[in-house]
């Protein structure tokens, strides 16, 4: 049980191999017998109806439609990738267009906030600048703020009860 033969085939003559770790000879193999007649042979091709080719047609047309089918649906496939990348392109160029457009609209509207603009934009419809703000007390009746431009026009603390 301890000992491995070799079970290579070698010619017809097998009683001349050896075990590889002994000298011992194996026995002849009985040679086979021919087979039986054609009688069961006949019944074979009978029950087959055609030979052995008919059952391997079927078999390769299913993978011939297969493999058809397989690349018809990788061309379908890659078509409509291809058109997706299409898209693709066009979506990011249209998006870099609207975003340089959004980038100019936005220095629009940050040069149409610029007080000077408003400023200059007024005096050219015929606005005059105003002048100093007053404050008018309305327990004690004065009127505060405003500077010497208020008090030259007559606009003072005095007038503002008297009602002239």
């Amino acid at each position: 049980m301890g000992t491995k033969t070799d079970t290579r085939r070698t010619t017809k003559e097998r009683s001349t191999t050896t075990r590889r770790t002994g000298t011992t000879k194996r026995p002849a193999t009985p040679q086979r017998t021919a087979r039986p007649a054609a009688s069961t042979r006949t019944t074979r091709t009978t029950r087959s109806g055609g030979g052995a080719p008919a059952p391997k047609i079927p078999f390769v047309l299913l993978i011939l439609c297969l493999l058809g089918g397989a690349l018809v649906a990788l061309l379908v496939l890659r078509s409509v990738v291809a058109q997706e990348a299409y898209t693709i392109t066009r979506l990011q160029a249209e998006n870099r267009e609207l975003s340089y457009v959004e980038q100019q609209m936005e220095r629009s509207v940050a040069y149409l906030e610029t007080s000077e603009r408003i400023s200059g934009e007024a005096e050219e419809m015929g606005m005059e600048q105003g002048e100093a703000t007053l404050f008018l007390d309305l327990d004690s009746g004065e009127i505060s703020g405003g500077g010497a431009g208020a008090r030259e026009n007559g606009v003072g603390a005095g007038n503002a009860g008297s009602g002239e």
